[in-house]
């Protein structure tokens, strides 16, 4: 599984409290997704290129997108994620991060070479469709969306009431993209630090203008 969600802790859900998760999360490096990421847009040497964090949480995935030289617009819903974010970051890292706090439906996005949604738009509530539109909508040509959609037997959907798609909701909802891969994994595996066992359903995409 390697790096499978194994950073959660049990007692945090998506409506539970987020400041909690972003602080718990802040530490630790990117996961297999942020690495698939950057193998899929050459991103481990940006050179400036712009990349939007959707759900940054406590920065993890933004403060390695700037250590590879991206322009990052971080935003989450959770006001501390900010402080969480900029903590110890360089006048030069900072120079090239803007942090926007609010609902994914709300925010305005910038054009982008790369849209990074590490399991953030299933919890978007009733504005899943807009939110995804948004994030879509964003991407350039010649850029990138990877991000991660639940499937219908994931544990969240039962437990948290996240949305769900099928494998046909992708497609047609990628459309659009020149080039789009569809990874589709379903599993049982430890979780949390209980290590519960959990069933974990999802699509990782990585879907290229």
């Amino acid at each position: 599984m390697s790096d499978e969600l194994r950073f959660h802790d049990d007692t945090i859900t998506p409506n539970g409290p987020w400041t909690t998760f972003g602080a718990t999360t802040a530490g630790r490096g990117p996961l297999e997704y942020f690495h698939s990421a950057m193998e899929y847009v050459d991103g481990n040497d940006a050179k400036g290129r712009q990349a939007i964090d959707l759900g940054c949480g406590g920065g993890a995935d933004s403060r390695a997108l700037l250590a590879r030289g991206w322009k990052v617009l971080a935003v989450d819903a959770e006001p501390g994620s900010e402080r969480l974010l900029t903590a110890g970051l360089s006048p030069e890292r900072r120079a090239r991060l803007e942090i926007t706090i609010g609902a994914f439906h709300e925010v305005k996005l910038v054009p982008a070479d790369l849209v990074y949604a590490q399991f953030s738009l299933p919890f978007a509530g009733e504005h899943f469709e807009q939110s995804v539109r948004a994030a879509l909508g964003a991407v350039t040509e010649g850029g990138a969306f990877v991000g991660q959609l639940f499937g219908t037997h994931d544990d969240w959907v039962a437990e948290e009431g996240a949305v769900v798609v099928d494998h046909l909701w992708v497609e047609k909802n990628l459309r659009d993209f020149a080039h789009v891969d569809i990874d589709e994994r379903q599993y049982d595996a430890p979780y949390g630090t209980a290590n519960r066992t959990r069933h974990f359903h999802f699509f990782h995409i990585r879907a290229r203008r």
